[in-house]
């Protein structure tokens, strides 16, 4: 926390310049996603996905770069940053990050396709309320919806595992040696669970929205039935869009906790 914290204050202005270019990347790869708007340049938004891949992957270990030399006295703001330099091997290893991810969140996957195809109309709304009840919930609807919740928490936190468990790959591969974590990944995760801090207004901007939606959770039939109602969305937003908005200028901070650990173990 000291070492990526100095680092992180070093040069405020730096840190802003780093945020800046990383923001702008990423709305580049977003940018095609402006085509969900109209049905027939919808097909487009795909290339959002192939715009990730291929630039956005390179990208982040530009960045694990440009912490490594900020951790060692450099500027994190630095043209490094937009670097071709061994684009094909940073892709490779980004790819081969995105199919670990994969396995990791392969229950995930498998649930949205289930949920996917009841939601798409073969079963209809009692009849799948009916099957909560009866094969999840022992004859308790609550209980029913409660572990399919539960399910989906589970898989969903699998994948976060997954993802704090490879987290340090890439700042060990910009300190010249990606073999560097292994062995070590209790610690890595410990750096993860630790660079935590720094999202914890958007923490707690989510967790102020789910307990705001619990008491429709307990009132499903009444939400299906339209008897119940809804909490405002725009204050829902307005709650989730402050937590987003703190938490940004401290993204650096987060990425900067995982590089120091991996440059701990170099040193």
């Amino acid at each position: 926390m000291r070492k990526a914290w100095r680092a992180y204050t070093a040069s405020f202005g730096d840190t802003l310049k780093f945020l800046l270019i990383e923001a702008c990347l990423t709305m580049i790869c977003l940018a095609p996603l402006l085509c969900l708007s109209s049905a027939s340049l919808a097909p487009f938004a795909w290339a959002s996905l192939l715009l990730w891949l291929f630039v956005m992957l390179p990208a982040r270990m530009n960045a694990a770069e440009a912490m490594a030399d900020s951790l060692a006295g450099g500027s994190l703001a630095t043209v490094r940053l937009i670097s071709g330099e061994r684009y094909g091997r940073k892709l490779l290893c980004g790819l081969k990050r995105v199919c670990f991810l994969m396995l990791w969140g392969s229950p995930l996957i498998a649930f949205f396709l289930v949920g996917r195809s009841f939601y798409s109309g073969q079963v209809d709304t009692f009849t799948l309320l009916r099957m909560i009840k009866n094969d999840l919930g022992g004859g308790d609807q609550m209980r029913g919806i409660y572990v399919l919740l539960l399910a989906a928490a589970a898989a969903l936190l699998l994948l976060i595992a997954g993802c704090a468990f490879h987290s340090g790959a890439r700042h060990a591969w910009a300190q010249g040696n990606p073999a560097l974590v292994r062995g070590h990944h209790g610690g890595v995760l410990r750096a993860w669970l630790i660079s935590l801090v720094s999202v914890l207004p958007l923490l707690a901007a989510v967790l102020w929205v789910i307990f705001r939606y619990m008491p429709v959770l307990r009132d499903l039939t009444g939400l299906l039935m339209k008897t119940a109602s809804l909490p405002e969305t725009k204050e829902t937003l307005l709650i989730l869009a402050a937590g987003a908005v703190l938490t940004l200028p401290l993204l650096p901070l987060r990425s900067l906790i995982h590089a120091a650990y991996v440059d701990g173990l170099k040193r």
